[in-house]
């Protein structure tokens, strides 16, 4: 049977007549705003799938590589009075192009940049070919990122004291007002511990405008240091000295009461305010051929120039 087409509104009015009259529902005033907020929520509130990273770095790019450590510094002092090491080059980390060419005798190469970490380390006689068989090899101690290292090469080819390389970090402190800070290495071949004193002064009497002084006995800037190491003060290698003007520093054999064994020689030193020294005492004391002893000095900081270490007599 066709029906109307109002029969069927026709009926659901006769079935809803009991509701009451049909009321539409009010519309919401969605703003723009609201409605970028209500999207916003939805996109907040949607769990990251399996394969989305997260994004990392300060600036929130992916994949953003750490910096590279700050490489460790390393400079090498010859201290060797030995003939036939009278110029060496040094081979890093088992490279055939020498790292220092054609070193000579208490001379100083300015600090290589390298790695942190250990590092293999080769010398050889200048005049040697790269595949020549080193007279020493080594591995550096584990260099520390932004440090910067000191390495003495020191003894003999032949016989005792047998050539061997001493490393350690430089200061990174600096000296208090007119003071210098300074180190004491001891590469005197053939001499056993030693001190190194600030000299004796006599008592002085009265005189005119001064007044009497009473007798100061020899004073230790380092006690006991061994051949082929850094003299040590309260657990540190540096100490610190007057600067600007001469001090006098003694070298004795080591006794038990510091600064109190035969004197090895004296040497004169103006160190300048404000610098940090590496100081190396070189020679050779026994056995041929002699070799003069000397004491190296050589600066740390601040770093003007061509690094070298001057020579000063021990007499």
């Amino acid at each position: 049977m066709r029906m109307h087409p109002l029969s069927g509104l026709s009926l659901l009015a006769l079935v809803c007549g009991a509701c009451g009259p049909f009321v539409p529902p009010p519309t919401a005033p969605y703003s723009a705003d609201r409605l970028n907020a209500v999207t916003g929520r939805i996109v907040d509130d949607e769990p990251a799938t399996s394969g989305s990273a997260a994004p990392s770095g300060p600036s929130g790019e992916a994949g953003e590589a750490a910096p590279p450590p700050a490489p460790a510094g390393l400079r090498v002092i010859h201290a060797a009075p030995d003939r036939a090491l009278a110029s060496v080059s040094a081979f890093v980390d088992d490279s055939a192009v020498a790292a220092v060419q054609g070193l000579a005798f208490k001379a100083v190469a300015g600090h290589l940049e390298l790695t942190p970490g250990e590092h293999p380390l080769v010398l050889r006689r200048a005049a040697d070919a790269a595949t020549a068989a080193p007279a020493l090899a080594i591995r550096t101690p584990a260099l520390a990122a932004g440090t910067r290292y000191t390495a003495i090469v020191h003894g003999l080819a032949t016989g005792t004291p047998r050539l061997a390389v001493a490393a350690s970090a430089d200061s990174p402190a600096e000296p208090e007002a007119g003071k210098a800070r300074v180190r004491f290495f001891h590469a005197l071949a053939g001499l056993g511990a030693v001190d190194l004193c600030l000299p004796a002064r006599p008592a002085r009497p009265a005189a005119a405008n001064q007044p009497a002084a009473a007798a100061v006995p020899a004073a230790p800037v380092f006690a006991n240091v061994a051949y082929g190491a850094f003299g040590s003060v309260q657990g540190s290698e540096f100490t610190e000295v007057v600067a600007g003007a001469p001090v006098a520093l003694t070298i004795r054999a080591q006794n038990a009461r510091p600064c109190t064994g035969a004197v090895r020689g004296t040497v004169t030193v103006t160190p300048a305010s404000g610098a940090v020294l590496t100081a190396v005492a070189v020679g050779r004391v026994v056995g041929a051929p002699a070799v003069a002893r000397e004491l190296l000095v050589c600066t740390d900081a601040p770093l003007d120039g061509a690094p070298s270490c001057p020579a000063t007599p021990i007499r």
